[in-house]
């Protein structure tokens, strides 16, 4: 396979800095294409990655792993992942428990806020008790200088 199959000078000059600085960030080969007045992408980058053979099946396989282990451990079931039991799939146990999370972190936010809220009236009572306070002083001064 021809690595320049591609017609994009921008995919060129990805392909020619990575073959001539070796693996770099991402940050610094974007720089350097606008420094060339080339416009790139993520994409770009990392099918360039692909094409030169820095990124390795092995390293997919890895990272596929990784993710199916993060999801088994946020997923407790023991079931298939057609949903075994129930009928139910594992897209719509997904979706209830993100429900039941967010009804009780909604909940939780709800009761902090009138929590917060009774002090805040609080606060405001004691800070009008004191103004008006200050008002019938200020009224006593000034019927006692006429």
């Amino acid at each position: 396979m021809d690595i320049k199959s591609s017609n994009s000078p921008a995919m060129a000059f990805i392909l020619d800095y990575l073959k001539a600085n070796g693996d770099r960030p991402y940050g610094e080969l974007r720089a350097a294409a606008e420094t060339a007045g080339f416009s790139i992408y993520p994409i770009m980058y990392g099918r360039a990655k692909a094409l030169l053979g820095m990124i390795t099946d092995d390293g997919r396989v890895r990272r596929k792993r990784l993710r199916d282990e993060a999801a088994a451990q946020q997923q407790p079931s023991t079931q298939h992942l057609d949903g075994g039991g129930g009928g139910e799939g594992l897209h719509q146990r997904t979706l209830r428990s993100a429900r039941a999370s967010l009804s009780e972190t909604s909940a939780a936010q709800l009761s902090v806020f009138l929590e917060r809220f009774k002090e805040v009236e609080a606060d405001r009572a004691r800070y009008r008790a004191a103004l008006l306070q200050v008002e019938r002083l200020l009224r006593q001064a000034l019927e006692a200088t006429e």
